[in-house]
């Protein structure tokens, strides 16, 4: 492989079948390539995707500057995609020490950004669905009887992509942290833990307080 890990567009396929060897190929040679670029384009994609069911739905309404406003959205998301890597960046590194993990916040940047490949393969898929007239939901919760049967194929393969890429997110995360796949869950699951107990404790204290009164 040219360059270790990075020469080619060679990554991008075998994070699907060797993530784990895939990222460690990738921290050892340099692990910020295309860190960035995957952060920004996968919640860049999945921006546009939603702009353009919007616009087929109700296209009769659009106005002139609609195409500046979904180049503005599309920016603004990307740049949330960056924002949000830098977190789990830090947040995953945290979590992941206190179960023995020896990653960096650059290691663990690059697991973070490379095991968004499937989300962005499920993103593309949406988006060409939409370009293709397929009837997207515009409802989070739309019911059953709604959805049209063409966007049941639709969703399966974002159901399949999205699994898949929980299970590399994972072992890349593992990877990098140098323990097991199982280990990286709960390193995820110990900062949503964290949030909820001391949610709970706040509110807990407030109505405690608020009893006083």
């Amino acid at each position: 492989m040219a360059n270790g890990a990075g020469g080619s567009i060679t990554p991008f396929f075998t994070i699907w079948t060797e993530p784990r060897a895939t990222i460690r190929r990738i921290v050892d040679t340099d692990p910020t390539r295309n860190v960035i670029a995957l952060a920004a384009f996968g919640s860049g994609i999945s921006a546009l995707s939603g702009q353009w069911s919007k616009a087929f739905a109700n296209n009769a309404n659009l106005s002139v500057l609609w195409p500046l406003w979904v180049a503005v959205i599309v920016a603004f998301s990307a740049a949330l995609g960056v924002l949000s890597l830098y977190i789990g960046g830090v947040v995953l590194k945290w979590s992941g020490s206190l179960l023995g993990g020896v990653a960096s916040r650059v290691e663990v940047r690059a697991a973070l950004a490379w095991s968004q490949v499937p989300a962005i393969a499920a993103g593309i898929v949406l988006l060409v669905a939409v370009l293709m007239g397929v009837p997207v939901p515009l409802q989070r919760h739309a019911p059953l009887s709604q959805i049209d049967p063409a966007f049941y194929k639709v969703m399966v393969a974002e159901g399949v992509l999205g699994f898949w890429g929980f299970i590399i997110s994972l072992k890349c995360l593992g990877e990098v942290h140098r323990f097991s796949a199982w280990r990286a869950l709960a390193a995820t699951l110990i900062p949503g833990l964290i949030a909820l107990v001391a949610i709970g404790l706040f509110v807990f204290a407030f109505g405690r307080l608020s009893g006083h009164h």
